[in-house]
């Protein structure tokens, strides 16, 4: 999603092996740094429950090749809590591949999650500062739940006085490539709205798009995804801090 010539994330080198790139040290408030923490659960849960399943489906294709067991031996798999599934080896196989699609479909969702709970979390934090301390969940589900992106910006800046310009957040991701099922974005809020439409699909269509077939979403663009939004909630921090006057510490993303 992000060009190769150019840097909004303001990436370094990584400490260790020095080969890839990793997110530089950044002003975060309270809530800023709580949705780091959980990015960085969510995307440590995607990277190992891959690898195992990469490593199971690697080893069940060696073994199942082999005599005496074939690609239509049934096998019985027992789990813990007593659960038993009996299917044929073949189709174990077909299952792993297919549970790194679920994976990385349910995956996107938690991301997504994370990020409107960021906001929701400003918004608690910020209602008391301007004389709201009643219902405010149900404040916060008004602004976030009945408008698409640019009207949640709007009625957020407008309820919390935030000064919030559409033209500030484009020259924010103006070096920054948005892109989703070989669709291209120029205004975020856009993108993030093409994002919500993914989920909705996911979570409220069996992550079916159309004609039976599956929204694919691949381990790249995932990672895609926690980029934009950490541009994004950048932003968004600035905005609160700068009315509110919360402190933004200086941190490493990934140890938040």
């Amino acid at each position: 999603m992000n060009s190769d010539e150019k840097n909004p994330l303001r990436m370094v080198i990584d400490p260790y092996a020095g080969d890839f790139f990793v997110l530089p040290d950044t002003p975060c408030t309270q809530e800023r740094r709580l949705w780091f923490r959980r990015a960085k659960e969510i995307l440590g849960f995607l990277s190992t429950s891959e690898m195992a399943l990469i490593e199971c489906r690697n080893k069940y294709q060696d073994a199942f090749s082999k005599p005496p067991i074939k690609y239509d031996t049934p096998i019985r798999i027992e789990s813990i809590d007593g659960r038993i599934l009996v299917t044929t080896s073949a189709n174990v196989i077909t299952l792993i591949g297919n549970g790194i699609d679920v994976l990385c479909r349910q995956v996107f969702v938690m991301l997504y999650g994370s990020l409107e709970t960021y906001i929701y979390d400003l918004m608690a934090r910020s209602f008391p500062k301007i004389g709201v301390s009643n219902n405010i969940l149900d404040c916060s589900r008004e602004i976030m739940m009945k408008h698409k992106w640019d009207g949640k910006f709007c009625k957020i800046s407008d309820t919390f006085d935030l000064n919030y310009r559409a033209s500030d957040l484009m020259n924010y991701f103006k070096d920054f490539e948005m892109a989703f099922e070989g669709k291209t974005f120029k205004h975020p809020l856009a993108f993030l709205d093409e994002l919500a439409q993914v989920r909705h699909r996911i979570v409220h269509a069996s992550s079916i798009i159309d004609k039976g077939r599956y929204i694919f979403v691949n381990p790249e663009a995932v990672g895609s995804y926690f980029a934009f939004s950490a541009l994004l909630t950048d932003f968004i921090d600035g905005l609160f801090g700068k009315k509110f006057g919360y402190v933004r510490d200086r941190i490493n993303p990934a140890v938040a």
